[in-house]
């Protein structure tokens, strides 16, 4: 089978061959289409696009290729409070009925844009996924106490679910009808740090729920996915006993996790789709490239030729591969374009893009690739180069947070910016980061500026020995945990680094114990911590040695800071600490703070701000003064 394209499709990555680079206002600029969810029977397409400042609810039809605006962010008063809704979220709850979520509260809606019935605090799914007719949805009614509902779209009649008590729901598994079968509860002690995880089945509506296993918070455990029509049986996913996350077939009456129903040995399994008929048409896999795998033969056909016809991309299909079918492909150069594909015209034509903006700059491909740690252990890494065969470039070494996160290959606006301003962009996988397995996750706890920072140092001596990156002019640069190694690198390793950027960074571990962030607060969070990274109640001399904050004075580049106001994750404190230090020690320190700004940046004049305070730093220090800036 081939595609017939619309003109505009090809003439939009002819345009692209001679686009210039990317701006700064460009990256900044958010306006495009966040999400696109076509209906079940492929007549309209649900769409929440931004014009940058605010977003809007539209519906398109595809039959008249024509759109409409169903809802824009709105003022709304209720009890004395003012406050502004904003659409974020939707989905079909029938093929002429949408359930929309709010900046608070979701609400279902018709195609004229009519609310018809309040839903909860936010829609999770469809509740009976072999009826598209059916108007019941499942909600979240408190998610602070984990509790849901089923909720019928077109009447707002409610059914509270009934699950298990001892705890907060944190996974639920439903059957093909959308009865609740099985369900995973968070139990925190009241007086100590001791959370369990619990899991529980219902053999069958009206019966009693089963405790099947528990487990510490802090342990690897299996949470249910889905309860097939067997009886006894429940798919699951886990890593117990493996590498890699997989999904399994569990017996409730053995209590024993049986036959691997979808598992690699190298790759995380993200995610199943067609367990509701007991087979599985596709499975996602993690990796430093998200991939799908399709068993369904006809689903495998559809993306056998959207791979051809749009290839170097990632390219996820849903509807109906008879009928039409929505692709959203995006790229490492490609911030993301949706596609509607009529399968009996064979023609597929564009709709809409992701980043409206940035889509007519010209970027630079992010390559995928693995060093060695000193330890001997592979690191997996990303980098992007400013220019085809550049050696010897100025490098920002840019670290992720988490510090149990990970980067992805696709398309980045920080990567791609620093990119186009000349700048090689390296993104190491240190150990710790999580989608590489277990033994790899694990091998960074307790290593805060030990092994993982000596990750990040392996990376870039290698690219330095390649003749990728020039030593007179690297600079480290990273956001919350990747703030903390940012100011780490430049204490341990002075001599590698021209300069540091830490936004939103960690300051002190000791210190992370016991500020008023909204960690410290949260039971479950703080017993992570404890078991990640370690108990400063016993560790405050080791956490001291890995402290930038009490290590400031041996920081001999200069230092640029920058932070939110009103973050609660990281909270001001951390910032505001590490500059009286450096400036105390008379290093040279700038600093920049973004009123109403937490632990991001949402306002489109703040990144337009911090990119150019960002660039001018370092074009500053390791910029090359040959090129045109």
């Amino acid at each position: 089978m081939r595609f017939a394209f619309c003109a505009g499709v090809l003439a939009a990555v002819c345009a692209l061959a001679g686009a210039a680079p990317l701006t700064i206002e460009q990256a900044a600029n958010r306006e495009g289409a966040g999400q696109a969810v076509l209906s079940p029977d492929g007549k309209h397409i649900a769409i929440i696009f931004s014009d940058g400042i605010s977003d809007e609810l539209q519906v398109y039809d595809t039959e008249t290729g024509t759109s409409k605006v169903l809802r824009s962010a709105y003022v709304k008063q209720s009890d004395g409070w003012r406050y502004i809704q904003t659409p974020w979220n939707v989905i079909w709850a029938s093929n002429d009925l949408l359930a929309v979520d709010y900046s608070f509260g979701a609400v279902s809606m018709d195609l004229n844009g009519k609310e018809i019935a309040s839903l909860g605090q936010y829609v999770v799914r469809r509740a009976e996924l072999d009826d598209p007719d059916s108007p019941w949805v499942l909600i979240c009614a408190d998610s602070w106490r984990g509790v849901y509902a089923r909720v019928n779209a077109r009447t707002g009649e409610r059914r509270r679910l009934d699950r298990p008590g001892g705890g907060k729901a944190i996974k639920l598994a439903f059957d093909r009808h959308g009865v609740l079968r099985a369900a995973t509860l968070l139990n925190s002690e009241t007086w100590r740090d001791m959370s369990t995880v619990s899991n529980w089945y219902l053999p069958e509506p009206g019966a009693e729920w089963q405790k099947l296993a528990q487990f510490s918070v802090v342990d690897d455990y299996w949470m249910p996915a889905y309860v097939p029509d067997q009886p006894h049986t429940l798919a699951i996913t886990s890593r117990m006993g493996r590498d890699a996350y997989a999904f399994f077939a569990y017996d409730t009456q053995a209590g024993r996790v049986g036959d691997m129903l979808a598992g690699s040995d190298t790759q995380d399994i993200l995610s199943v789709g067609g367990i509701e008929q007991q087979s599985y048409e596709r499975v996602t896999t993690g990796g430093l490239q998200v991939q799908s795998v399709w068993f369904d033969p006809v689903w495998a056909g559809v993306q056998q030729v959207v791979d051809a016809a749009l290839p170097k991309r990632i390219n996820r299909l849903s509807g109906n591969p008879r009928g039409k079918v929505l692709v959203y492909s995006y790229s490492d150069i490609e911030p993301g374009t949706w596609y509607l594909l009529d399968m009996k015209q064979s023609a597929m034509r564009p709709l809409l893009q992701h980043r409206v903006a940035a889509a007519k700059a010209s970027m630079r491909p992010m390559e995928m690739m693995q060093y060695a740690a000193a330890d001997g252990l592979s690191i997996p890494a990303f980098l992007t180069r400013p220019a085809d065969g550049a050696t010897k470039a100025p490098l920002v070494v840019l670290i992720h947070g988490g510090p149990t996160e990970r980067d992805y290959w696709g398309w980045n606006e920080e990567v791609q910016l620093l990119a186009a301003r000349g700048y090689a962009v390296f993104q190491p996988q240190f150990r710790g980061s999580s989608g590489f397995g277990k033994r790899f996750e694990q091998a960074g706890y307790g290593q805060w500026g030990l092994a993982m920072q000596d990750d990040i140092t392996a990376g870039v001596r290698h690219l330095i020995s390649e003749g990728i990156a020039d030593p007179a002019r690297i600079c480290i640069v990273g956001a919350s945990y990747g703030g903390y190694a940012a100011m780490w690198g430049l204490v341990k390793t002075p001599e590698l680094y021209q300069c540091g950027v830490s936004f939103a960074g960690v300051a002190d571990i000791e210190y992370m114990f016991q500020d008023d962030s909204d960690r410290t607060d949260d039971k479950v969070t703080r017993e992570m911590m404890l078991s990640r990274i370690g108990d400063a109640r016993t560790r405050s001399v080791s956490f001291d040695q890995v402290s930038p904050l009490k290590h400031a004075e041996r920081i001999r580049a200069p230092v640029l800071l920058m932070h939110g106001e009103d973050d609660q994750r990281v909270p001001l404190s951390h910032g505001k600490k590490m500059r009286q230090a450096l400036e105390r020690n008379g290093k040279q320190v700038q600093w920049l703070s973004f009123e109403e700004e937490g632990h991001g940046l949402a306002r489109e004049e703040n990144r337009v701000l911090y990119y150019r305070t960002l660039l001018a730093f370092l074009d500053k220090y390791i910029g090359d003064l040959t090129l045109s800036h």
